[in-house]
């Protein structure tokens, strides 16, 4: 459980901090990254749960590691794949109530 607590916290950490990096962050809320970052993590912590790698020794270092790489790096996917959309739809639908 103590492997599970660190990666939600680490994700969460890292979804923070990837969003301060963010020049375009107030294009989106505070805890879309963050959240986005969490959500990625424990999925891997679940996922290398159920598949055993937590009850085996050899492989009990992947549920540490994974979920806090996995969460990052969803977060920077997120930022880079979401934000330019979200920013073209924002400014397509502002022309479009300023025109009229």
């Amino acid at each position: 459980m103590l492997e599970l607590m660190i990666a939600a916290a680490a994700t969460t950490a890292a979804g923070f901090i990837i969003w301060g990096a963010d020049r375009r962050r107030k294009r989106y809320g505070i805890l879309l990254l963050p959240g986005i970052s969490l959500a990625a993590g424990l999925l891997a912590w679940i996922i290398l749960q159920f598949s055993g790698a937590g009850a085996s020794i050899d492989y009990s270092w992947l549920t540490w590691s994974v979920p806090v790489i996995a969460g990052p790096a969803a977060a920077v996917a997120a930022a880079l794949i979401l934000v330019p959309r979200r920013t073209a739809r924002d400014n397509a639908e502002l022309d479009r109530i300023l025109k009229l």
